[in-house]
């Protein structure tokens, strides 16, 4: 016998260059996926087109679960990049080549519900510190290396998000002085030497290719197999990101650090060499840890921060306390 479904339910969107997914959940259990979908992410798709291809999805959520359009109360959507969640601005989102685009006033007037908006990464941050792998932690610093690199950061269960939203832009990280002086624009030294999208171009160039960040994975195999120049890129990029979380560590002693992103998750090499660096550098314990949630903490993270914001907004509604 099928559960009843809940009389209100949110929506959770994580928008991805390559794919976008989205969840529906009850308000006070939005870890708890009822609907989980993933679909590519249409080609130069402008913001308001975006809107109406997440109208649809969204309904056919709705119906999968045989509620009506009324029973949606709240929509959280995260975005890669820079993101003013206080006035509702995308401003600026590299790999959908967005800048200055007013999401939440684009979703609010297509659904009709309450929105908000957060980057993917902060999100993912706050859905590991309530849900996952940082729930018994007082701090947190979610870093993960998929296409970018990136950081998102819980201080004393709340969110670090910096005086431009910029915090935990990691990507940006200079790792050697060579590096000082060259245009690594718009993405980041860090990710452009550790990142997917960064290990696909330089194997690219030399072998190649799109560049594309899915070749990433060619790198990675050619590793394995004992590639010199995949070796070579591989331990770079491993020894990059390591010195990026003794800089992390040093800076603000989070109590774990989570590691999430298809190429944290799944190149156990990675791993292992930011453990090593980092118990050889730094004079106190810095908990690693794969992240718990994997690929759905960013969606997880919408849907938690959609709950508060439903919660805040109509704060005589009963059941939401996440």
């Amino acid at each position: 016998m099928s559960s009843p479904v809940p009389a209100r339910l949110l929506a959770g969107i994580d928008i991805g260059g390559t794919n976008i997914r989205y969840a529906l959940a009850a308000p006070d259990r939005p870890q708890a996926l009822l609907v989980w979908h993933s679909v590519e992410t249409p080609p130069g798709l402008t913001p308001e087109q975006f809107v109406a291809f997440i109208e649809a999805e969204v309904g056919r959520g709705l119906k999968a679960l045989n509620a009506s359009p009324e029973t949606l109360a709240g929509i959280g959507c995260v975005a890669p990049g820079i993101t003013d969640v206080e006035k509702g601005v995308v401003r600026q989102a590299t790999n959908l080549g967005w800048e200055n685009v007013p999401l939440v006033q684009l979703l609010e007037n297509r659904l009709g519900v309450p929105a908000v908006i957060e980057n993917d990464v902060n999100a993912a941050a706050m859905a590991e510190y309530t849900y996952g792998a940082g729930r018994e932690a007082g701090s947190l610093v979610y870093l993960t290396v998929s296409t970018g690199v990136a950081a998102g950061i819980v201080l004393d269960g709340r969110l670090w998000r910096g005086g431009g939203y910029a915090a935990g832009e990691i990507g940006l990280f200079l790792p050697e002085p060579a590096h000082i002086g060259k245009d690594w624009r718009p993405n980041g030294c860090l990710e452009l030497t550790a990142g997917g999208v960064g290990l696909a171009r330089a194997w690219a160039a030399r072998h190649g290719g799109n560049g594309t960040p899915g070749e990433a994975v060619e790198v990675f195999n050619r590793a394995r197999e004992g590639h010199p120049e995949a070796v070579t890129l591989v331990r770079r990029a491993a020894d990059y990101l390591a010195q990026a979380i003794v800089a992390i560590g040093a800076l603000l002693n989070p109590d774990i650090l989570v590691l999430g992103g298809s190429i944290a998750r799944n190149e156990e090499w990675i791993a292992g060499r930011i453990r090593e660096v980092v118990d050889a550098t730094l004079p106190f314990p810095l908990p690693i840890a794969h992240s718990e949630l994997e690929g759905d903490a960013p969606l997880i993270g919408a849907l938690l921060l959609a709950a508060r914001h439903v919660a805040a907004a109509t704060p005589d509604t009963a059941g939401i306390d996440p």
